[in-house]
């Protein structure tokens, strides 16, 4: 009686392996995708690497299917957007009677809440919104941040300039006159 015994090399990863690391991985980045949009946060490769540990290389090959299955798209820049696939908006008609209810009509569908449901909806829907308006105020701070860094750059080359313009003349005030431009 003969036992076969297999041995693979240390660096052998069997095909069955492989596919589960790489379906890992794909649900780990999409995940990470998400999140990031959740909270509206740039989803970019450098970010998904960072994030999930993952090599570059293998966060690209991930990215790039999803773009081919129309399921992610280049939004610029190294920014990537997920392409939402919702069905078409319906219109929208709220209503609200004289004794109180709310007739809440979306396309076909007709609810009627009363008045304490109806609160409760526009207490939930507040919070979207007051989120909705964080986030913008958040990317309005930062497009501001980004813009005071570029104006800060170009004053601090323009003084550099003129320090070097009063050295080069050598006047007599000109000693006063580094001294106050200097950034110390």
């Amino acid at each position: 009686m003969t036992t076969e015994t297999t041995t693979t090399s240390p660096g052998a990863i069997s095909a069955t392996e492989e596919k589960r690391d790489r379906f890992a991985n794909g649900h780990l980045i999409w995940q990470t995708i998400l999140e990031l949009r959740n909270t509206e946060r740039r989803i970019n490769r450098t970010a998904l690497a960072a994030l999930t540990g993952l090599k570059p290389g293998i966060v690209d090959d991930h990215v790039e299917r999803w773009i081919e299955k129309d399921q992610l798209r280049r939004a610029g820049a190294g920014e990537l957007e997920v392409v939402e696939h919702f069905p078409a908006t319906r219109p929208i008609s709220k209503t609200t009677l004289p004794n109180g209810l709310v007739k809440l009509e979306i396309g076909s569908d007709l609810m009627e809440l009363t008045p304490t449901e109806a609160r409760t909806l526009a207490r939930d829907l507040a919070g979207h919104a007051q989120e909705l308006a964080q986030v913008d105020a958040a990317n309005k701070a930062m497009i501001v941040a980004h813009e005071q860094a570029r104006e800060l750059k170009l004053v601090r080359k323009e003084v550099k300039r003129l320090q070097e313009l009063l050295q080069e003349q050598g006047s007599t005030g000109a000693p006063r006159q580094l001294e106050l431009l200097s950034l110390h």
